[in-house]
């Protein structure tokens, strides 16, 4: 009798336990158990036709506000819901950045974002607000 009083918070315990176990696994079919309503995307950048120093500064500036955005997972090509293919073009003094946005394979969306070299900054600010808004609004209304 005094055993059995002392294993009765030890079984309830180990039930909550398995409880929040199931909740907390979203799906059990998953080869990763990432709980998330955020879109699965990658990102390839193509500057085949800017050859400058500024236009490899403006990719690397461009990926690292991606990395920092919260709006996404950043994933590989393969495992990505969207994808984003991004086109670096210059000239004597402008940068344009051509991105097109793809679900699932199918075109969604096609940014420009044009500018001159001194702003390039401004330019990888304006295409990532832009990307954030367009694939966020497209995910959530296609949930």
């Amino acid at each position: 009798m005094e055993l059995k009083r002392k294993l009765i918070p030890v079984g309830i315990a180990l039930a909550m336990i398995a409880v929040l176990f199931i909740s907390w696994t979203p799906n059990w079919d998953s080869p990763e158990w990432v709980r998330s309503t955020k879109p699965f995307v990658s990102f390839s950048f193509n500057v085949e036709q800017a050859d400058s120093r500024a236009a490899e500064e403006l990719v690397i500036d461009i990926k690292n506000r991606l990395k920092v955005r919260h709006e996404w997972h950043v994933v590989k090509e393969k495992e990505s819901q969207w994808q984003v293919q991004t086109k670096v073009t210059e000239d004597d003094t402008s940068i344009q950045l051509d991105a097109s946005v793809f679900k699932e394979g199918s075109a969604v969306d096609h940014l420009i974002v044009r500018g001159e070299k001194a702003v390039a900054n401004e330019l990888a600010g304006r295409l990532v607000s832009l990307l954030s808004s367009r694939i966020e609004k497209a995910h959530n209304d296609a949930d």
